[in-house]
């Protein structure tokens, strides 16, 4: 078993699929095969999650976004993935990235879409839930959203949701550039990030500043 496996103590039927979802899309060959997983996984973790929350909490809707949105960030699954060890196992077009929070936190949804394809959902629900036990434990410093506060702002005031557009990716196809513009309430403001979600975030928070100057 590899040090992944063992640490998710769940050994792989298909290898090929923990292969291919530790293989980033910065090595030119691997990159369908990897984008494809992150994008299964990213929507896995958001079910999974959004069950979770649903059966153990009563919370409004709005708290229980909040919730979600700690959970699936790029931050948490960064953290989720060095504690499993990603990064020592992961193959990238450079060492550097092997400690990317981006990049591991990809690896951290293309391994859970691996692991769902490999044993279905009931497993994986499983897995992901007893390795983000600690993250669900630690509602109460749960930190706030900026690009959820800022729609319940926009909400408020005007009943319309922010926009949020991208002008510009840049930079080497494994480590883009992202430039996000955020609309709200008369404003605008831009950032830019190492991942669109990134960006928006920034956006969303500067706006956030922008708004409490006004």
């Amino acid at each position: 078993m590899t040090e992944v496996e063992k640490n998710l103590t769940y050994r792989f039927k298909n290898r090929k699929l923990l292969d291919e979802a530790l293989h980033h899309s910065s090595i030119r060959r691997s990159a369908i095969p990897f984008e494809r997983l992150e994008f299964l996984g990213d929507r896995v973790l958001g079910l999974i999650m959004a069950e979770h929350i649903y059966k153990t909490t009563n919370g409004s809707e709005g708290e229980m976004a909040k919730q979600q949105a700690f959970y699936v960030c790029a931050s948490t699954c960064c953290g989720i993935a060095r504690q499993l060890g990603i990064g020592r196992e992961i193959t990238t077009a450079g060492a550097h990235l092997k400690d990317n929070e981006t990049v591991l936190a990809d690896a951290m949804e293309a391994i859970i879409g691996a692991i769902f394809i490999d044993a279905g959902y009931d497993i994986v629900r499983e897995i992901v839930l007893s390795v983000w036990n600690a993250f669900c434990k630690r509602s109460d410093i749960i930190p706030e959203d900026p690009k959820t506060k800022l729609q319940e702002i926009c909400q408020h005031e005007s009943g319309e949701l922010p926009t949020y557009k991208v002008l510009n990716v840049s930079g080497q196809a494994h480590a883009p550039v992202y430039t996000i513009e955020v609309s709200a309430l008369g404003l605008h403001e831009t950032c830019t990030g190492k991942s669109r979600k990134e960006a928006e975030i920034k956006c969303a928070r500067k706006l956030l500043t922008a708004l409490g100057k006004r």
